[in-house]
């Protein structure tokens, strides 16, 4: 085995160019001063979050904003801290030894200004997805939140957000055409409709769906075609990356974000969400 990694060795030194040397390059990305002492420090960098651990609480700092965020208090004091996927943290301690996992959420600012929203202003939650037109998941989405609307008729708001992929080519064109139906009062039947003939939407279907709704065709045509409704579509690509939208459907509620996997448990999630409220 020793005359293995000799004659590996050798051979290596001789095929290394004369004179080869490494360089690096580098640059300070974060330097704050930190209120406390750190005991221990992870980060998430697709969030570029750095999370860290003092005695007292976790700090969440942004690289991003150059500010921490927000603070996770402790109950007992913490040696280690390590980031999961699925936004969660184990916290360790040598003596007493002891684990301790914490979920948090990250709560996004997402601007429904003019947009379409279904249910009571008052509504303790507010469920908004960004959709695609051309998307199966979608569709069938879709089907399952309004069967959300009947079992919270009171307490859910369902706002729509446009995110065609650029993988869908008529995705924004259907995102246009439910906009200008939505200039005349037909919003939501247009978005029910569309969805439903994902996949057959065609320039064709749009002009059925829009003429059976009776809409005015010439004022359709000329909205769906216009600046105000174009801004609308940019605006909400742009908002859904700030958020981290990469895919559609993707679901907030009340600006935390639900994973693929948890949709089918929404139900519980709203229950949850509107006794957290309820509490004093």
């Amino acid at each position: 085995m020793f005359k293995h990694i000799k004659w590996l060795v050798a051979v290596m030194l001789i095929l290394a160019p004369a004179g080869l040397q490494a360089a690096f390059e580098y640059e300070n990305i974060l330097k704050a001063d930190i209120d406390g002492t750190v005991l221990d420090v992870t980060a998430d960098p697709d969030a570029e979050l750095v999370f860290l651990l003092t005695p007292k609480a976790i700090l969440i700092y942004s690289i991003k904003d150059e500010a921490v965020l927000d603070r996770i208090p402790l109950d007992g004091r913490f040696d280690r801290i390590a980031y999961q996927s699925d936004d969660r943290l184990v916290l360790t301690a040598a003596n007493p030894s002891r684990i301790n996992i914490v979920q948090f959420s990250r709560i996004y600012d997402i601007d429904l200004t003019g947009r379409a929203v279904k249910g009571p202003k008052d509504a303790g939650v507010t469920l908004v997805v960004f959709d695609d037109y051309q998307c199966p998941y979608c569709a069938r989405l879709e089907r399952f939140t309004h069967q959300l609307l009947d079992i919270y008729p009171d307490d859910l708001n369902y706002a729509i957000k446009h995110f065609p992929l650029s993988s869908h080519p008529l995705a924004n064109q259907g995102a246009a055409a439910a906009l200008a139906a939505g200039n005349q009062g037909k919003f939501w039947e247009f978005h029910r409709l569309l969805l439903e003939n994902h996949d057959q939407l065609s320039e064709e279907k749009i002009t059925e769906v829009a003429t059976g709704l009776n809409l005015d065709m010439e004022k359709f045509n000329r909205d769906r075609a216009s600046e105000p409704i174009r801004k609308i579509i940019a605006e909400d690509v742009a908002n859904g990356r700030q958020v981290g939208v990469t895919g559609t459907p993707s679901v907030f509620m009340n600006g935390k974000r639900i994973e693929n996997r948890q949709i089918g448990n929404l139900p519980e999630l709203i229950s949850r969400e509107l006794e957290k409220k309820a509490k004093p």
